[in-house]
């Protein structure tokens, strides 16, 4: 049977595939994958189907405008990459790599069988890319021992605080320049007209009005215009959640401002917070890490966020390393995970 491209019609399908994998995945919420995968030409989810009509494998790509050095490339993001039978998951990568040429292959984050797997077939892993936590929440993990566990709930009374105790690790000057202001859109005018960053995810404002809506049901984001002495410098974008805030994009014409316009953002969200929340954030850039690091942040344990390119992408130069790029976390489907807003199954 053909590969074909996912629409409405075909959740019944996705959902049967779905539940036969254990948790609770994004492809078992409608709302999200008819948004997701149906909406626009740049994502689409591939469906592999048996000679009997079954669906058994699945493999998402979206089309993503990126920048190096000033220089436009299309990257290819992949997500949903499931398959029943073995040799499935290899015939959609096939698949999607001879259906878009002219765009390259990244992967940011994955399960720990999808770097496997991209490690076999020698993907370019690129270092230096960490997760950040402000407010670690402990969350205690099946088969730890009661002890462990006990501890778990001991730091998370303990060590968390509630975010605006934070706001003092702001140097005063700072509050003086940079500000940041809620927005309800996303007009043109967010987006830097230069950058400080080698590499960087150079979106639209059409994409952005899309993949990160303000009006979606499943998961709420909430946008800050950064402003310096006056003048519009850049943009935050932020997935709050009662659990957790999470920095899903963000960009702008200086590092240190930008980084400054991510930590008032969070303090403006979590101002009046009664109870501590986490923050989550990915960072490679050299000066930014800094600043959240003297904000509170602490590099999560596990080592490197997996990121990783099929190819080296046209005009990139890889031997420069991740100190100079600006990378987010709310990549492809990244963050869009369950528990959703909007708490359908």
């Amino acid at each position: 049977m053909p590969i074909v491209d996912y629409t409405p019609e075909l959740f019944g399908d996705v959902s049967e595939m779905v539940s036969q994998f254990p948790g609770n995945r994004n492809l078992a919420h409608r709302p999200f994958v008819d948004y997701y995968y149906a909406t626009r030409e740049w994502s689409k989810l591939h469906l592999y189907y048996s000679d009997s009509r079954k669906l058994i494998g699945t493999l998402g790509r979206e089309l993503a405008r990126f920048e190096y050095n000033s220089r436009e490339l299309t990257l290819k993001i992949g997500s949903n990459w499931y398959s029943l039978q073995r040799g499935v998951g290899g015939e959609l990568s096939q698949f999607s790599a001879q259906s878009y040429p002219n765009s390259t292959g990244l992967m940011i984050g994955g399960s720990q069988d999808t770097v496997s797997i991209h490690r076999h077939h020698n993907w370019i892993f690129m270092p230096g890319i960490r997760g950040y936590l402000l407010n670690n929440p402990y969350n205690p993990h099946p088969g730890e021992s009661r002890w462990r566990s006990a501890a778990k709930s001991f730091l998370r009374r303990a060590v968390r605080r509630r975010i605006s105790s934070f706001a003092p690790r702001i140097p005063s000057h700072v509050f003086a320049e940079i500000t940041v202001r809620e927005e309800g859109s996303y007009a043109p005018d967010l987006l830097p007209t230069r950058s400080p960053f080698l590499f960087r995810f150079a979106p639209t404002a059409e994409y952005l009005s899309w993949r990160y809506s303000l009006s979606l049901p499943f998961i709420r984001y909430r946008l800050f215009r950064v402003i310096s002495r006056g003048a519009t410098v850049g943009y935050v974008i932020l997935s709050d959640s009662p659990e957790q805030i999470t920095v899903a994009q963000c960009d702008g014409e200086d590092a240190a401002a930008l980084a400054y316009g991510v930590l008032l953002s969070i303090l403006e969200v979590g101002r009046e917070d009664q109870e501590a929340r986490a923050v989550f954030l990915v960072s490679c850039h050299s000066e930014m890490k800094k600043i959240f690091q003297e904000f509170g942040f602490s590099e999560q344990r596990r080592g490197d966020l997996p990121f990783a390119f099929r190819t080296r992408p046209p005009h990139v130069d890889l031997s420069l390393g991740t100190s100079g790029w600006l990378v987010n976390y709310g990549w492809g489907d990244n963050g869009v995970r369950p528990p959703f807003r909007d708490h359908a199954s």
